[in-house]
């Protein structure tokens, strides 16, 4: 089975326990946690891939992911990932959960990329305009990197690069063919 259908049929069952539970905003939490140590930290996918490590250390290795305190849905849903021999399936199934928790909140996430921080108002316009057009609530995450000049705008799966970067890449592309 493809793993995206796969990690994107476990997180929406997780989601409707974690919303039986009433704890699908905390388990947001603990999966963002999640992803975000498979991020930092390579050697997680080796490991949940890995035959020989036991099921109860890779379980108590995903607790300990989330951070201090993860919910007992998390922990639950831990267990019957690694239980179910999906251990190697634990990141895209943390990812997927965030995609799955902002589509049934109805939340668009809109990225913004610059070489500097973007002024309060601007940033207003943008939630403003794409709140208008998705009829969504809209979570903004700005980020500041070495793009020379330009803009990243990200909407969901959708990506407009307008950077210098970009461009010059593009011509170096051209220049050396």
């Amino acid at each position: 089975m493809e793993t995206g259908i796969l990690s994107k049929r476990y997180a929406k069952a997780i989601y409707k326990y974690a919303l039986e539970k009433g704890n699908e905003e905390h388990l947001l939490h603990d999966m963002v946690a999640l992803s975000t140590q498979f991020a930092k930290l390579p050697v997680l996918d080796m490991v949940m891939e890995d035959p020989t490590v036991d099921n109860r250390q890779k379980i108590k290795l995903l607790s300990s992911a989330a951070g201090e305190n993860p919910s007992e849905t998390y922990k639950h849903a831990v267990s019957v990932i690694v239980g179910n021999g999906r251990a190697s399936y634990a990141k895209t199934i943390a990812l997927m959960y965030d995609k799955v928790y902002r589509k049934e909140k109805n939340i668009v996430l809109l990225k913004l990329t610059t070489t500097s921080p973007v002024q309060a108002d601007t940033k207003q316009q943008l939630v403003n305009l794409v709140a208008n057009i998705e009829h969504k609530t809209v979570h903004f995450e700005e980020k500041t990197d070495d793009i020379v000049g330009g803009f990243i705008l990200q909407i969901e799966d959708m990506r407009l690069d307008a950077s210098i970067k970009n461009q010059l890449n593009k011509l170096k592309l051209k220049l050396t063919k």
